[in-house]
């Protein structure tokens, strides 16, 4: 089996290896801790797996997948992540993903994600399973306004709503402040509103961010 684990963390890129080296016959393992390696990887050779973090630091995990798919569509693609599944899920969906499991499992569980991926099959973990009514529920509603927003928008959304600073949120992304500021803006006309406050009411209203921040 030869597999892709993409990853902004070492710790948990040699971790998923371990892991899946223990329990499968892998026979090529790459790894990738940005956007352009991964991609690179990606484009050079034909994967049984590929693994990815959602939250990578320089471009969303997301425009990772949406690119993945173009090399290759049927390569089942894990996503494994911290962040709260609602927020997330179903951009994962529509990206191409097919599981999602939180970095909090359990070694079983993404073992058991991993064969049932293998099958042919689709795989969510018992954490995400418990989330998926939610979505279900919002795909029948009328669609969010924040549905629009890109990946990067929604990301930046978010990190506002947590309470983030510009800096801060230049920093993680690996972007200019002004960058992060043309996203604010951005996204103060496209939800309508008129400040930061506006943006934490419209991303709680919304379950993009709970109520613990």
């Amino acid at each position: 089996m030869r597999i892709l684990v993409v990853d902004d963390h070492e710790f948990t890129r040699e971790g998923v290896i371990g892991i899946l080296s223990d329990a499968f016959s892998v026979t090529k393992v790459a790894r990738a801790g940005n956007y352009n390696d991964a991609v690179k990887l990606a484009r050079e050779t034909k994967w049984d797996l590929m693994v990815v973090d959602i939250n990578l630091a320089d471009i969303s995990g997301l425009e990772l997948i949406k690119m993945a798919r173009k090399f290759d569509a049927k390569v089942p693609i894990l996503v494994l992540s911290m962040v709260p599944v609602a927020q997330y899920l179903k951009r994962i969906l529509q990206a191409g993903a097919t599981g999602y499991i939180t970095k909090s499992e359990p070694t079983e569980e993404l073992v058991h994600a991993v064969r049932l991926l293998m099958r042919g099959m689709k795989y969510f973990s018992p954490q995400v399973q418990q989330e998926m009514p939610a979505f279900i529920d919002e795909v029948v509603e009328q669609h969010p306004v924040h549905a629009e927003l890109s990946d990067r928008e929604f990301e930046i959304l978010r990190r506002l709503a947590e309470g983030k600073t510009t800096k801060d949120i230049a920093i993680e992304y690996k972007i200019s402040a002004s960058t992060v500021n043309e996203y604010r803006r951005r996204l103060l006309t496209k939800l309508h509103a008129k400040s930061n406050l506006d943006l934490m009411s419209y991303a709680y209203q919304n379950g993009i961010v709970g109520k613990s921040g």
